[in-house]
């Protein structure tokens, strides 16, 4: 949680996930969604010497524009791993007015290091996805509207229904098979 709070993310406590939400594990497949589908990227080279004030107003503009949350409500959802080699879920984050999503802090939850972010967003509504990931030589940030209309996601989705990830999950949570069919049936 520290490593949020240093991000500009505040939880939000006593936030409960409405049902038939893209399961997290689902949208890691977001990167392959052709941009036919929707799929609006933004790519920053490593040496781009503004590289985190750059790629921090680039996930922002396409946070803001994507509806992922507005200037007004600043609240949305983020995937986080319960711990190693566990199934990540869905947790409502609000945005402060001191931040830093793509630069140093992407690190811990939000990426694998500083200036290599890795994460997946969710509008409270499940309909914007947002996410970003390292590539080679640059990072990127992507928005997709309607995810749900994707056929790289509801193709993963259908394949997760057959149980053989749900051992992976928070024996609490929804199995991850039942929770693909519940977003796939959901839309």
């Amino acid at each position: 949680m520290k490593s949020l709070a240093a991000a500009g993310l505040r939880m939000v406590e006593e936030w409960t996930a409405p049902d038939g939400l893209v399961p997290p594990t689902v949208t890691g497949q977001a990167p392959s969604v052709p941009f036919e589908d929707g799929r609006v990227e933004v790519l920053r080279d490593f040496l781009d010497p503004l590289l985190q004030e750059k790629a921090n107003a680039d996930w922002y503009r396409l946070a803001v524009e994507g509806g992922l949350f507005s200037e007004t409500d600043r609240r949305f959802l983020i995937a986080l791993s319960p711990g190693r080699d566990r199934l990540s879920r869905w947790h409502c984050v609000e945005l402060q007015s001191e931040w830093d999503i793509m630069g140093k802090c992407a690190d811990g939850p939000l990426g694998s290091a500083p200036y290599r972010p890795e994460f997946s967003m969710l509008s409270l509504d499940g309909n914007v996805l947002c996410f970003a990931t390292t590539w080679e030589h640059a990072i990127s940030t992507s928005v997709l509207k309607a995810p749900h209309r994707s056929h790289v996601l509801r193709h993963w989705a259908e394949g997760l229904t057959d149980g053989s990830m749900d051992d992976m999950g928070d024996p609490n949570d929804l199995p991850l098979s039942v929770a693909a069919r519940r977003w796939l049936d959901h839309h």
